[in-house]
This record gives structure tokens, sequence and C-alpha cells, in this order.
């Protein structure tokens, strides 16, 4: 079955009654800056959402059975439904939630809040200590961003495309060794850097993602320290 992602992001999109600037504003509620525009090159299939991107969409748009919706793979609870029996299987699924006998933990709410730092990269380059300071907002970390991470940080520039794009929000676990070929937060020359940590012999750089830019090469004269390693 030839399904083609975009048309059903717009489809999806449509069924919510949402403007694609509503998808937009609904996605920075998961740290991800994006414009209608963007949420338009998706549908036409002239751009991809990333990975986290996309989970966040199915989360907003509300698909619950994405091998189905998005590959036309039948399988798992819902297979050989039609869509109206998706629908009424997802009412029962509801109402069994408001039984406690069904549920795993019916006398505490299920989804545990978590309140995380978000820092500005740009703004915090030059000082190296920006951790310490008080240059940053508070938000909720989604379900998605694993239990280890310790701040979030908004990408800025194009340096770490495809992996992560510019105003991106990215999470971080808080620590000051990582291996060659780990993606980390780096205090180097007075400036701060998301890169790629590349160890060759007693040689060490910060490579970016997008071949456009060239490594940095690491000078002990410079100081360098590694703030973080990034988790998701």
């Amino acid at each position: 079955m030839n399904i083609s992602i975009g048309a059903t992001l717009a489809e999806l999109r449509k069924a919510k009654k949402l403007m694609q600037k509503d998808v937009a504003a609904k996605l920075a509620d998961y740290g991800f800056r994006v414009t209608a525009k963007s949420i338009h090159h998706w549908e036409k299939c002239v751009s991809q959402p990333n990975i986290q991107q996309f989970l966040a969409l199915c989360n907003i748009l509300g698909v619950d059975d994405v091998l189905w919706r998005f590959a036309g793979m039948h399988r798992g609870p819902y297979a050989g439904l039609n869509q109206d029996g998706r629908v009424k299987a997802r009412e029962f699924i509801d109402l069994l939630f408001h039984i406690d006998m069904y549920r795993d933990d019916p006398e505490e709410d299920t989804r545990v809040q978590r309140i995380m730092h978000l820092y500005d990269l740009p703004a915090s380059a030059g000082t190296g200590n920006f951790l310490d300071d008080s240059g940053y907002e508070e938000i909720e970390a989604p379900d998605y961003v694993p239990a280890s991470a310790d701040f979030a940080l908004r990408v800025s520039g194009n340096s770490m495309e495809p992996l992560f794009q510019d105003g991106q929000v990215i999470w971080i676990k808080e620590q000051e060794v990582l291996n060659s070929g780990e993606i980390g937060i780096f205090a180097y020359s007075g400036e701060v850097y998301c890169k790629k940590l590349i160890v060759d012999g007693d040689k060490a750089l910060l490579r970016s993602l997008n071949p456009e830019y060239d490594d940095i090469l690491v000078q002990d004269d410079y100081g360098f320290k590694a703030l973080g390693k990034v988790v998701s």
C-alpha cells in the first residue's frame, strides 16, 4: 500500500480542524520552532520532519497506530478494523481509564510532570558557565525525553543538520567526560558549541554534522570543557 506521509499529515490535520499555523504553535510546546511554511513543505513532501518532530506530530494529531497510518501495515491491536472500528476501539480504551480496576495506578496520576531548565545557546556563548546563571526558562519535558536528561538547550544555526534543526530544543545529560563519536555540549575558547567529539590519538576535534562546516581543532591553550551529552 503506497501512502504519502505528507498527504496523511494534511488529512489528519484537517480532521482535527487545525490550520498549519496551529500545528506549528503546538509543536512549540514540544520545543520545536517551526513555521507554518515548514508544515506546508512537510505536507507537500518538499521536506520531512525529523523523527522527534514526527513523534510530536503523531501525538498532536492523535495517531496511536503509526504503522497503519503511515505504512499501511495491518499490525497491532487495530489489525483488521476499518477506520470506524478503530474509532470505537479508542473510545472503549478511553472508557477503561475511568474505571479504577483497569488502571495501573488508580490512586495516582500516571503522568509525572518534569520541569527542566531551557538555556539559549547563543546567549550563553562567551561564558562557558551558563549552567550556573539565571539565563534560562522553565519548561515541561515531553514524555519522550529520557530520564537521564538534566537540562535543555535551543540549537542555533544549521551546523548540526540534518539531525538537529535551527531553533530545535535538545536534551542534555550533564557530564564532563564523553567518548569519541558522541554528540555533546562543549565550552571552548570562550564559546559554547553543540558538536560531535572526535578523538584521534592525542588530537581532539569538534565536528559538525553539516559537511559545509570545518572541524574545530581543540588546542590546550584555549580552554576546553565538556558540559554534557546530548541524549535526545
